[in-house]
Protein backbone atom coordinates (compact mmCIF):
# COMPACT_ATOMS: atom_id res chain seq x y z
CA UNK A 1 0.00 0.00 0.00
CA UNK A 2 1.16 3.67 -1.09
CA UNK A 3 2.16 5.12 2.36
CA UNK A 4 1.08 8.71 1.06
CA UNK A 5 -2.52 7.37 0.41
CA UNK A 6 -2.75 5.29 3.36
CA UNK A 7 -1.81 9.17 5.67
CA UNK A 8 -4.08 11.04 3.05
CA UNK A 9 -7.29 8.86 3.38
CA UNK A 10 -7.66 9.54 7.46
CA UNK A 11 -6.66 13.36 6.89
CA UNK A 12 -9.66 13.78 4.02
CA UNK A 13 -11.84 11.77 5.97
CA UNK A 14 -10.93 14.44 9.16
CA UNK A 15 -10.55 17.27 6.64
CA UNK A 16 -14.45 16.89 5.61
CA UNK A 17 -16.10 16.23 8.73
CA UNK A 18 -14.14 18.78 11.21
CA UNK A 19 -13.91 21.86 8.77
CA UNK A 20 -16.39 23.87 6.74
CA UNK A 21 -19.62 22.53 4.93
CA UNK A 22 -19.18 19.01 6.81
CA UNK A 23 -18.34 20.32 10.32
CA UNK A 24 -21.85 22.64 9.82
CA UNK A 25 -23.84 19.32 8.24
CA UNK A 26 -22.21 17.07 10.90
CA UNK A 27 -21.81 14.10 8.38
CA UNK A 28 -20.02 11.19 8.65
CA UNK A 29 -17.39 10.05 6.06
CA UNK A 30 -17.86 6.26 6.08
CA UNK A 31 -15.75 5.19 3.22
CA UNK A 32 -13.42 6.22 1.24
CA UNK A 33 -11.66 4.03 -1.56
CA UNK A 34 -9.91 5.05 -4.48
CA UNK A 35 -12.65 6.77 -6.20
CA UNK A 36 -15.40 5.70 -4.22
CA UNK A 37 -16.48 7.54 -0.65
CA UNK A 38 -19.79 6.97 1.24
CA UNK A 39 -21.07 9.26 3.89
CA UNK A 40 -23.79 9.28 6.78
CA UNK A 41 -26.05 12.32 7.06
CA UNK A 42 -27.81 11.94 10.51
CA UNK A 43 -31.21 13.74 10.84
CA UNK A 44 -30.79 17.18 12.17
CA UNK A 45 -34.25 19.63 13.45
CA UNK A 46 -31.65 22.18 12.32
CA UNK A 47 -32.03 21.49 8.31
CA UNK A 48 -35.61 20.71 8.35
CA UNK A 49 -37.51 22.52 5.45
CA UNK A 50 -41.07 22.23 6.02
CA UNK A 51 -41.11 22.53 9.72
CA UNK A 52 -44.94 21.02 8.90
CA UNK A 53 -43.47 17.52 8.22
CA UNK A 54 -40.13 17.29 8.80
CA UNK A 55 -38.44 16.68 5.70
CA UNK A 56 -35.40 17.98 5.02
CA UNK A 57 -34.74 20.78 3.06
CA UNK A 58 -33.52 19.47 -0.29
CA UNK A 59 -30.14 21.94 -0.78
CA UNK A 60 -28.55 19.42 1.98
CA UNK A 61 -29.35 16.46 -0.13
CA UNK A 62 -27.59 18.82 -3.22
CA UNK A 63 -25.03 19.84 -1.08
CA UNK A 64 -24.85 16.15 0.74
CA UNK A 65 -23.91 14.35 -2.92
CA UNK A 66 -22.02 17.65 -4.39
CA UNK A 67 -19.63 17.18 -1.43
CA UNK A 68 -19.38 13.35 -1.80
CA UNK A 69 -18.98 13.16 -5.09
CA UNK A 70 -16.18 16.06 -5.01
CA UNK A 71 -14.69 14.43 -2.29
CA UNK A 72 -14.82 10.74 -4.73
CA UNK A 73 -12.98 13.14 -7.41
CA UNK A 74 -10.29 13.97 -4.87
CA UNK A 75 -9.16 10.65 -4.48
CA UNK A 76 -8.13 10.26 -7.63
CA UNK A 77 -6.03 12.42 -7.23
CA UNK A 78 -1.84 11.44 -7.10
CA UNK A 79 -1.80 14.65 -4.24
CA UNK A 80 -3.81 16.53 -2.11
CA UNK A 81 -5.61 18.88 -4.10
CA UNK A 82 -8.67 21.05 -4.53
CA UNK A 83 -11.37 19.97 -7.35
CA UNK A 84 -14.19 22.09 -8.35
CA UNK A 85 -17.44 21.26 -9.20
CA UNK A 86 -18.12 22.42 -12.75
CA UNK A 87 -21.36 20.80 -13.39
CA UNK A 88 -24.10 18.97 -11.38
CA UNK A 89 -27.44 17.28 -12.78
CA UNK A 90 -29.52 16.36 -9.59
CA UNK A 91 -32.55 13.93 -9.83
CA UNK A 92 -35.47 14.10 -7.12
CA UNK A 93 -37.20 10.90 -6.66
CA UNK A 94 -38.79 11.36 -3.62
CA UNK A 95 -38.66 13.56 -0.65
CA UNK A 96 -36.75 12.07 2.59
CA UNK A 97 -38.46 10.38 5.32
CA UNK A 98 -38.30 12.67 8.86
CA UNK A 99 -36.24 11.79 11.25
CA UNK A 100 -34.40 9.50 9.75
CA UNK A 101 -30.19 9.21 8.34
CA UNK A 102 -29.54 9.41 4.85
CA UNK A 103 -26.86 7.51 3.24
CA UNK A 104 -24.99 9.31 0.52
CA UNK A 105 -22.41 7.24 -2.04
CA UNK A 106 -20.87 8.65 -5.16
CA UNK A 107 -18.35 6.99 -7.47
CA UNK A 108 -15.89 8.00 -10.08
CA UNK A 109 -16.65 6.41 -13.37
CA UNK A 110 -14.53 8.44 -15.80
CA UNK A 111 -10.99 9.83 -14.81
CA UNK A 112 -9.36 12.33 -17.90
CA UNK A 113 -5.96 14.49 -18.02
CA UNK A 114 -8.51 17.76 -16.86
CA UNK A 115 -11.82 16.48 -15.76
CA UNK A 116 -13.33 13.78 -13.52
CA UNK A 117 -16.92 12.51 -13.99
CA UNK A 118 -18.78 10.80 -10.99
CA UNK A 119 -22.37 9.67 -10.49
CA UNK A 120 -23.78 10.08 -6.92
CA UNK A 121 -27.03 8.61 -4.90
CA UNK A 122 -28.62 9.69 -1.44
CA UNK A 123 -31.19 7.22 0.39
CA UNK A 124 -32.74 5.69 3.34
CA UNK A 125 -33.90 2.65 3.80
CA UNK A 126 -33.00 0.41 0.61
CA UNK A 127 -29.96 2.00 -2.01
CA UNK A 128 -32.31 0.73 -4.83
CA UNK A 129 -34.94 3.23 -3.71
CA UNK A 130 -33.09 6.61 -3.73
CA UNK A 131 -34.21 9.67 -2.32
CA UNK A 132 -31.91 11.41 -5.26
CA UNK A 133 -28.96 10.66 -7.64
CA UNK A 134 -26.59 12.60 -9.53
CA UNK A 135 -23.98 13.19 -12.28
CA UNK A 136 -21.50 15.67 -11.51
CA UNK A 137 -18.23 16.60 -13.15
CA UNK A 138 -14.86 17.63 -11.25
CA UNK A 139 -11.96 19.86 -12.58
CA UNK A 140 -8.60 19.03 -11.89
CA UNK A 141 -6.61 21.90 -10.20
CA UNK A 142 -3.01 21.70 -10.32
CA UNK A 143 -2.10 25.30 -9.05
CA UNK A 144 0.18 25.70 -5.60
CA UNK A 145 -2.27 28.43 -5.24
CA UNK A 146 -5.03 26.69 -4.45
CA UNK A 147 -3.27 23.40 -3.39
CA UNK A 148 -4.40 22.11 -0.08
CA UNK A 149 -1.14 23.05 1.68
CA UNK A 150 -1.91 26.14 0.79
CA UNK A 151 -5.53 26.45 1.87
CA UNK A 152 -4.04 24.73 4.71
CA UNK A 153 -1.64 27.79 5.29
CA UNK A 154 -4.04 30.37 4.60
CA UNK A 155 -6.63 29.25 7.21
CA UNK A 156 -3.56 28.71 9.91
CA UNK A 157 -2.48 32.58 9.10
CA UNK A 158 -6.28 33.45 9.77
CA UNK A 159 -6.47 31.56 13.15
CA UNK A 160 -3.47 32.74 14.32
CA UNK A 161 -4.82 36.33 13.38
CA UNK A 162 -7.81 35.79 15.02
CA UNK A 163 -6.28 34.82 18.36
CA UNK A 164 -4.17 37.72 18.15
CA UNK A 165 -7.26 39.77 17.58
CA UNK A 166 -9.61 38.88 20.10
CA UNK A 167 -6.67 39.06 22.78
CA UNK A 168 -6.35 42.50 22.20
CA UNK A 169 -10.26 42.99 22.55
CA UNK A 170 -10.08 41.18 25.78
CA UNK A 171 -7.44 43.13 27.41
CA UNK A 172 -9.18 46.67 26.31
Amino acid sequence: MNLRRAIFKPMLKLAMERTGHGAALGFEVTKVRRGEVEMTFPYKPEVVGNPITGVIHGGVIVSLLDTCCGTAAMTMLDRPAVTPTMDLRLDYMHPAEPYEPVYVSAKVYRNTSNVLFCRGSAWQDDPDNPIAHCVATFMKVDSPDISVASALRRRLRRLVRGVGTKSKEVSR
